[in-house]
């Protein structure tokens, strides 16, 4: 609410004390997202996947929040165009580092079929 009372009067402070806010909010998180990142290791300890794979679930998943926090912060910004770039970038690095997973699913369906 802050931001936005400063935005009336000086914008480029109200969008300073916006990214402020943001970075401050994730560097809270962080614990939480450590937290999550151990109990998927074990999860997948326990169940025999992959750890790889699990590593590349967590940095999607991370590709996706920091893609989202940029583009909104864009938004905040007033440059749409921009945001809709940062977004399109964020889909095309989710999709680069998905395709270890997409090919040993291939390779998984392979195995399957020439049995």
């Amino acid at each position: 609410m802050l931001a936005v009372l400063i935005k009336g009067y000086r914008a480029e402070l109200g969008m300073l004390l916006s990214i402020a806010s943001s970075v401050l909010i994730f560097a809270l998180l962080m614990p939480y997202i450590k937290s999550i990142t151990v109990m998927l290791t074990d999860l997948s300890a326990q169940t025999g996947i992959d750890t790889r794979h699990i590593a590349i679930v967590i940095k999607i998943i991370g590709a996706a929040y920091i893609t989202q926090l940029g583009a909104e912060l864009c938004r905040d910004a007033g440059e749409n165009a921009i945001a809709t770039k940062v977004e399109l970038g964020g889909k095309i690095i989710m999709v680069g580092l998905s395709m270890p997973i997409v090919y040993s699913l291939l390779d998984l369906v392979k195995n399957i079929i020439t049995l």
